[in-house]
């Protein structure tokens, strides 16, 4: 085998391997953020007026991080902007788990319906986020 074909043998495996630090960074500053974006709101209005903005937010924040955290892994960049998603909305899952009123509370807040659609485009959000960034 030449050099070059090793080089590019080398090339291809580093780039099929998962960065799974960057999966986890970016889904927790993802969730941080909306975190930041979103709590101190709820001193100024009622949730009834944000719960609809949250899906926005979650896929417009989940585009941004997304983007962000593909442009420094080498390959699989849509593969890795759907882990960032998943793994984002399993910490929301988590979070809303440790509410003292429990997960029920937090789908009333929000209704069953807006509660599945917004965390789904938190995924769908990073997931195009990956998309748009990785082609370019």
């Amino acid at each position: 085998m030449s050099t070059e074909q090793l080089k590019n043998t080398h090339v291809l495996k580093n780039s099929a391997k998962l960065r799974w630090g960057w999966i986890v960074t970016g889904a927790v500053i993802l969730e941080v953020g909306l975190i930041i974006l979103f709590i101190p709101m709820l001193s100024f209005t009622d949730v009834s007026r944000i719960a609809p903005f949250a899906g926005i937010g979650t896929f417009g924040l989940g585009f941004l991080v997304s983007g962000w955290v593909v442009r420094k892994v080498p390959g699989r960049r849509l593969l890795h902007g759907v882990l960032i998603g998943i793994l984002a909305t399993i910490i929301y899952v988590g979070l809303c788990l440790t509410n003292p009123d429990g997960i029920g509370s937090v789908i009333a807040m929000y209704g069953p319906v807006l509660f599945v659609v917004g965390n789904g485009l938190r995924i769908v959000g990073t997931t195009a986020g990956a998309w748009f960034y990785g082609s370019r």
